[in-house]
Order: C-alpha cells, then sequence, then structure tokens
C-alpha cells in the first residue's frame, strides 16, 4: 500500500471512528450570525443540553430547576436562551460564532429518566451561499450540481458533500474531498470533477433529493451552499373542530410512500392508530379530530409531497346565505373585529378542498381567476362582497381567523448580567417563541337562485293562457256558424210554408 493510499485510509477511518464515538451526531449547519435550535421536548418535565469539549460533557443549559437557573460558558453568556413552556421545552444559541462549532446533545427527561436525547454535529461557516435549483438534464450528458465557492482549488481547501434523502431525510456526507474524490455513498451513480466541486450524476435524480456542499479550510467552513430539486409540492391549510372527520388527499405512486404526521408515520399498517389509510387512493383519515391531532401533515413519496396544516377551531353554527344570480351578496365574518388578527377567506373547490381567496397578511395571494374583478374586502376583512353574483359561485365559503400568540417568559436568558440590546436576537428569539393559533371559523353556504326564471314563468302562462282564449273563441265561434247554418237548412227544406203563402194570394 503507498503512502498516499495509506493517509487516505487513515483520515477514512479517522472519519468513521468520529461518527461512532460521537453517537452518531446529526450534521447542522449554519452562517455567522444566525440561530440555532438544539430540538424540542413535548410535554416532558425539563431539558438538558451538554457540549462536548476535550475535558467530557460541558453543560449549558438544565431548566429542572427554575429558581437556581445555571451559567453558561462565558464565550456563549448573552447568547443562550431556554423554554420554560411545560408543553414546548427547548434550547437555542443565537449570534452564532465560528468557534461554536462542535458536537452538542439535547437530552430530554420525565420523572427522572431520559425519554429521548440527540446528538449535533453543528459547523459554523463564514457564510451561506444562495441556494440553487437543481436543472435535471433530459439527455445524456448528466445532471450537473456545482458547488460555488471561490475559494474552491485554493491551497488547503476541501468540499464535503451531503444529501437528505427520502424517507429519512437525515444529512448523510457522502464525499469529502480532503480523504477521497470517491464517494462513500452513490458509487457508479456520480462522478466527481473538478477537486470534488463539480458531481455529475449519470442516472435521473429522485426528485426529492436535497444536495448541501460544505466549503473548508482545515477545520473552518469557508461558506455552505444548499441544491434542492424545483418545488413541486403542495401545502395547504386545513380548519377543523372537534369531532369533524377530515380526509387528506394524496395521491398513490409507485414504490415506498407514508404519511408523517404529528402521532408518528404511518405507511399503511394503521393498527395502532387512531387514524387510517384509504386503500383507494391513499388517503389519510381522521374519523374524529381532537386536540391531539393538530400540526403538520406530509404525504411523502420519492416523486412528490403534500403537505397540510391543521388547525384546530371553535366550532360555529354553519350560516346558510340565499341570493339572485347577477346582485351583490356580502359575507360576514363576525370575529370580534380584532385588528391584529388574520384573517382569511377560502372557498371549497372541485380538488374536495378550500381554496384560499383571501389573506389579510399576505398580500401575495390571488383571487381565483372567475372571482377576479367582483371581488371586495372591508378594511379589516371581515366583510366579502361578491358582485354579479352567477351561478358557479354558489357553494361552501369559510373564514378562519387566525391569532399570533407569543409566550411570555417562557425562555430564560442564562446570563442575568447581559444588559446590552441586540434587535436581531430580540427578532430571532420573537420568533422562537411564537405560535398560531385558529381563534374563529365561520362556515357559509351560499345559494345562487336563478332570478330570471320567474319572468319566463309568467311569460309562459300569459301566453298560455291567450292561446286558451283564442281557441275558446274560434271554438265558440264555430259552434254559432253551424247552428245558424242548420236553421237556415231548415228553412229552405219547410215545403207547407210555400203552400200557405201561395194560397193567401
Amino acid at each position: 500500500m503507498t503512502c498516499i493510499r495509506f493517509t487516505e485510509f487513515l483520515l477514512f477511518l479517522l472519519l468513521l471512528l468520529h461518527k461512532v464515538y460521537s453517537d452518531n451526531p446529526e450534521p447542522a449547519v449554519r452562517a455567522e450570525g444566525e440561530v440555532i435550535e438544539m430540538g424540542y421536548c413535548f410535554g416532558l418535565d425539563y431539558i438538558v443540553v451538554y457540549r462536548s469539549v476535550p475535558e467530557g460533557d460541558q453543560l449549558l443549559g438544565n431548566s429542572s430547576n427554575k429558581n437556581m437557573p445555571n451559567t453558561p460558558p462565558a464565550d456563549l453568556q448573552g447568547r443562550t436562551h431556554i423554554s420554560n413552556d411545560p408543553s414546548l421545552l427547548g434550547f437555542q444559541i443565537s449570534n452564532l460564532t465560528l468557534l461554536d462549532s462542535g458536537i452538542y446533545r439535547r437530552e430530554c427527561w420525565k420523572n427522572q429518566t431520559i425519554i429521548s436525547q440527540k446528538t449535533q454535529q453543528l459547523t459554523v461557516c463564514k457564510e451561506q451561499i444562495e441556494s440553487e435549483e437543481i436543472i435535471v438534464s433530459k439527455d445524456s450528458k448528466g445532471t450537473e450540481i456545482l458547488c460555488n465557492s471561490s475559494a474552491i482549488g485554493s491551497e488547503g481547501t476541501s468540499v464535503r458533500w451531503y444529501h437528505e434523502m427520502y424517507p429519512s431525510y437525515e444529512p448523510t456526507l457522502f464525499l469529502d474531498s480532503s480523504v477521497s474524490l470517491k464517494p462513500l455513498e452513490l458509487a457508479g451513480l456520480v462522478d466527481v470533477r473538478d477537486n470534488g466541486a463539480l458531481l455529475v450524476f449519470n442516472n435521473m435524480l429522485q426528485k426529492t433529493t436535497h444536495f448541501k456542499c460544505l466549503v473548508m479550510k482545515g477545520i473552518n467552513c469557508l461558506s455552505f451552499q444548499i441544491m434542492h430539486p424545483p418545488d413541486e409540492s403542495e401545502s395547504k391549510d386545513v380548519f377543523v373542530s372537534l369531532g369533524d372527520r377530515v380526509v387528506l388527499n394524496c395521491s398513490i405512486d409507485e414504490g415506498d410512500q407514508a404519511w408523517e404526521t404529528p402521532l408518528g408515520r404511518i405507511d399503511g399498517d394503521t393498527r395502532d392508530s387512531p387514524m387510517y389509510i384509504s386503500a383507494d387512493d391513499f388517503s389519510l383519515v381522521i374519523p374524529a379530530i381532537s386536540g391531539d391531532y393538530t400540526g403538520d401533515y406530509s404525504c411523502i413519496s420519492p416523486l412528490r409531497e403534500m403537505h397540510y396544516l391543521l388547525f384546530l377551531c371553535p366550532k360555529n353554527k354553519v350560516q346558510e346565505k340565499v341570493a339572485d344570480q347577477g346582485e351583490n351578496v356580502s359575507l360576514m365574518c363576525d370575529f370580534g373585529q380584532d385588528v391584529s388578527a388574520i384573517v382569511q377567506w377560502h372557498r371549497y373547490g372541485l380538488t374536495g378542498h378550500y381554496e384560499i381567496i383571501h389573506d389579510s397578511q399576505d398580500k401575495t395571494v390571488l383571487v381565483p381567476k372567475d372571482l377576479r374583478g367582483r371581488v371586495t374586502l372591508s378594511e379589516d376583512g371581515s366583510l366579502l362582497t361578491i358582485n354579479d353574483l352567477q351561478m358557479s359561485d354558489g357553494g361552501k365559503y369559510l373564514c378562519a381567523v387566525l391569532k399570533t400568540l407569543e409566550f411570555p417568559g417562557n425562555y430564560t436568558d442564562y446570563d442575568t448580567d447581559y444588559d446590552e440590546k441586540d434587535t436581531v436576537e430580540d427578532e430571532m428569539d420573537k420568533e422562537w417563541t411564537e405560535s398560531v393559533e385558529c381563534i374563529f371559523k365561520q362556515e357559509i353556504i351560499l345559494n345562487v337562485t336563478n332570478s330570471v326564471t320567474p319572468i319566463y314563468t309568467t311569460i309562459l302562462v300569459v301566453l298560455l293562457v291567450l292561446v286558451g282564449v283564442i281557441v275558446t273563441v274560434v271554438v265558440v265561434k264555430k259552434r254559432l256558424k253551424r247552428k245558424a247554418s242548420n236553421m237556415d237548412i231548415k228553412m229552405d227544406m219547410d215545403p207547407g210554408c210555400s203552400e200557405r203563402l201561395t194560397a193567401l194570394d
């Protein structure tokens, strides 16, 4: 074995040993100044976070004793935050620096027992290059994926490539040019060129595969970039109330397919789940909604993704509205005139789901084509008016009112002596402690009647009456004429009358 090959073998072995002894940490990449969240603990007692240092595990945060919070290491003071909300415990490091790169472990505890833990290998880079969409080649030249960085090729630089593939979507290192230009995975599928900066795939890529490249110089990360396939996924908001039956559609694809839900993964075996998958079209059926079902649902397959976000709303009685074709109609959403609320209007479409008409927070939402120019809204969005009603406008409409909730005091800044105000960090903290909740839902059934029909009916009745009168007059005249004709015949046939007149003469 040559010296170079032996060196490559040792480096490769060190990589493997590093993965084994670091409890298979999940790679996490951030740019300087950004924030990392070490995962969440849902409905548990407390969260504990450690950082791996040469001396062993270094405690960064422990929420078990709220009266005596510990102080983080000096380099993290003023940058660590922990959630105190028992339903959503989490740990956060803000304003990241290059020195924050390392291995971190988060533990979730309940009843003095570790319920779950997660280990992350954090790499902080100087910058993030703008992400790019993967253009899949349709000819025989292969699909090329290029890591964009002017530093590639300079002395001491190397490239690390990760991929995230269905169904786990866990970042996996498959190439490190400092070790070898031969990929650890995807052998036979990819050619590595330009010192690891260019990947050329010989076969068609799966539409759900994402790539990430890191440009390294020694142990420091200079930049990272994400390459993603075209976004062909669909995303829909679904507003439900307690006890509702819900069906989330998903077309059947060939190959592995599954639903990711707040209650876990479902791939067809639903013996231990209150939900089940329809055998006809792989739709997910929830027989009766409860509070446990709210959250993100994804139907994932190698070809496409369908995403749903379920909101639990108060239940209100369905309203009915009747209006004539050609008139204007106003639909009311009486939610209390809260100016800070987000108001959305939806219409039940042919797809079996509501399509959005208006979002008071998102001005990019377009009114459906058939309603454009005919829909007006009040300033607060509570009143939707449809002008010049068409028969096709009839159907179900839904108004949903969302409220952004903040959780005051649900995180602790461990650096109690840190008084400096950082606007960027405050905004990051705000995003981390916000949640969106549905506070009002109103369904309205609009019935559009054809106002032209009564006019036609009246005209038809008048015509029938006129026809009847004309027929009656004709019949009467014919009878009178026939009667007169009969009388003339009788007078002509009386011979005695002529004889008597002659005798008188």
